[in-house]
């Protein structure tokens, strides 16, 4: 495996020695078509990096059904919200065709953290830039699943209604202010 810069935006504010130290805890996974490499509800708490191949990640809706979420390549990250601290993996991850994915562990890389401490700035800066902009392209796609579900439900013969959106309480904006004292 050879990572360098541009391949990955979460690699870019790496040195090439840094990106060494980082590929050196890393291990190779190799997977075929239709392989899971992370079940949803399961624990986990490593990353991986896509070097070649195609994945999907999918969100499970029961009855054996699932809603893909994304189509992943090579240079994206993936499973790092369980690398981040969230115990149960909030989706599943398929191959769709032969992929090979660095996997990440985290006490691995709390070691390396542990040594090289600004390396390790470097890297969850890298994974903040990924979220961040993973999480804005999403907005679209959650407003789109929300509805799609929605009319899913609506086609479903067991309910006896239509589904309506949750309400919130209305704000009493006349409501007198506080002050201290009172």
């Amino acid at each position: 495996m050879r990572l360098k810069h541009g391949d990955d935006m979460f690699f870019d504010d790496l040195t090439p020695t840094e990106i060494s130290r980082v590929e050196s805890i890393g291990k190779v996974r190799k997977y075929q078509r239709g392989d899971f490499i992370i079940h949803e509800g399961q624990t986990g708490s490593s990353f991986f990096l896509v070097i070649s191949g195609r994945v999907e990640v999918r969100k499970n809706l029961g009855d054996g059904k699932h809603r893909k979420l994304v189509e992943l390549g090579a240079c994206d990250l993936l499973g790092e919200v369980g690398f981040l601290g969230v115990i149960f993996r909030s989706a599943s991850v398929v191959a769709l065709s032969q992929a090979v994915l660095v996997e990440f562990e985290r006490d691995a890389f709390d070691r390396l953290v542990q040594d090289e401490p600004m390396l390790g700035l470097k890297v969850y800066r890298g994974m903040a830039r990924e979220l961040a902009q993973r999480l804005a392209r999403t907005d679209d796609e959650v407003k789109d699943t929300i509805l799609w579900a929605l009319r899913e439900s609506q086609r479903d013969p067991t309910l006896t209604g239509p589904v309506e959106p949750p309400t919130r309480p209305k704000l009493n904006l006349a409501a007198k202010p506080f002050t201290p004292g009172n």
